[in-house]
């Protein structure tokens, strides 16, 4: 399909779309890109700022970010001089044909368990192809890696369905909340999108999933055979689990293992990428787990300066936010959050849960919503979620923050020695990451 052919990427600078780059390298494509942003160079691979029509006249095959509009002239160009025209998800399959694919599905979880899983077969020698939508120290700041093997690991999405373009050897489903409604329209409808996947699965193949019961209902008609994971439950769990500030600590199937993402959440993403790893090959020692380094923007620690942490996170959804602090809750001192809300719709379907995730926090800075291209909804915005937090601060530090700088002066007014600064979503907010940094070192010099 891409061996010979010269194919472009529209949002190559997006993690999902940039992590195609060497798998289709490897498929024998020539690549170029185009991202609205200025993107670092990559081997072999022409890349343009901006999208234009004119990218379009000397390729082959076009893919593109589900974030481009349809009638975007360059988009509109390849459909006119009649190319084929792919989304990242659409490409993705492809690139998956003639593999045993392993993918990871759900509302949260699935990039660091994706890598976790990658790294585990990696460790035990194998040579997977693997695909992540996130930066990966270990892969370069990239996240695809073309491994020699059959084996496809896979992260999938389902904010626009693109899961279905995938036929899962093995699908791993972390959990299930009412995300993405704005494409689905309602929980019920998410729901049965992945049940109806999930009965693709092959008899010969599994499913992993939850062992507390959470989408037993999308199980009911599949074919494979399903795997529970969890913690203190299921058919592969963890158990005697220490969780600390650098990590946490717990028993496998017999293995005292290290886990050095801190939280529960990612004790039980652990267990569900060594229940997967299981079925790729065996035995498996989950003890190699104590040196996967981490996935850029997931508790990330940009530095502890003057004994303040600083800590980029993707979290924009209440129960990633929930589990974020909760971590940075296991160490010493106080949590203080910037926040900015990412798109109208999500900030809208999860208002009064977003009320409530920030228990923990004593200061939480809220920035204006990154639109992700969404048209604004009446009476959904930051200053009206910051009124609301207002109500139930029981004395925190509540502040809407209509700038970068005005985020960093509330949040620099509160915070002291041992405490931890987390800066939260899935915008451009993980700027001012580094901006703290800058500002804590010059405080102490």
């Amino acid at each position: 399909m891409f061996a010979g052919k010269r194919v472009h990427l529209m949002g190559i600078g997006g993690c999902g779309v940039g992590a195609l780059v060497p798998l289709l390298q490897q498929a024998g494509a020539e690549v170029s890109g185009c991202d609205l942003a200025r993107v670092d160079e990559r081997d072999n691979c022409a890349l343009y700022t901006g999208h234009d029509a004119s990218h379009a006249a000397d390729i082959d095959i076009l893919v593109h970010t589900t974030a481009v509009d349809p009638q975007h002239e360059e988009l509109r160009a390849a459909q006119e001089r009649g190319l084929p025209v792919f989304s990242r998800a659409a490409c993705l399959a492809e690139l998956m044909r003639g593999h045993k694919t392993v993918a990871i599905a759900g509302s949260h979880g699935k990039t660091t368990t994706t890598w976790m899983l990658g790294h585990i077969l990696m460790e035990h020698g194998r040579d997977p192809v693997v695909m992540v939508g996130g930066s990966v120290p270990a892969l370069g700041m990239q996240g695809g890696r073309a491994g020699s093997e059959k084996w496809f690991i896979a992260e999938v999405d389902e904010s626009d369905g693109g899961f279905s373009h995938v036929d899962p050897t093995i699908a791993v489903v972390l959990n299930i909340e009412a995300e993405h409604l704005d494409y689905y329209g309602s929980e019920a409808a998410l729901r049965q999108a992945l049940a109806h996947w999930l009965q693709r699965v092959p008899a010969e193949g599994c499913i992993i999933a939850p062992a507390d019961g959470s989408i037993d209902d999308v199980l009911v008609d599949v074919i494979a055979p399903v795997i529970r994971c969890g913690i203190n439950m299921g058919d592969v769990y963890a158990e005697q689990v220490e969780l600390a500030a650098h990590g946490s600590d717990c028993n496998i199937e017999g293995h005292r293992v290290h886990i050095p993402m801190p939280g529960l959440h990612n004790v039980s993403n652990a267990v569900c990428a060594y229940a997967a790893a299981q079925q790729v090959m065996t035995p498996i020692d989950p003890k190699v787990l104590a040196v996967c380094g981490g996935v850029r923007r997931r508790f990330t620690i940009h530095g502890t300066i003057a004994d303040i942490r600083v800590v980029e996170d993707y979290a924009h959804h209440p129960t990633e936010i929930r589990a974020t602090i909760a971590a940075a809750l296991l160490a010493e001192g106080q949590v203080h959050v910037v926040f900015q809300p990412h798109r109208y719709t999500r900030t809208q379907d999860c208002f009064d849960e977003f009320i409530t995730c920030f228990t923990g926090a004593q200061t939480v800075a809220l920035l204006p919503i990154w639109s992700a291209g969404e048209e604004p909804i009446p009476n959904i915005s930051a200053r009206r979620l910051a009124e609301e937090l207002h109500a139930v601060a029981d004395g925190r530090v509540i502040e809407y923050t209509r700038s970068r700088d005005a985020a960093l002066a509330c949040v620099l007014a509160q915070v002291q020695s041992g405490d931890t600064i987390l800066v939260l979503g899935a915008g451009d907010v993980g700027a001012l990451a580094p901006q703290l940094c800058q500002c804590l070192q010059a405080v102490k010099s």
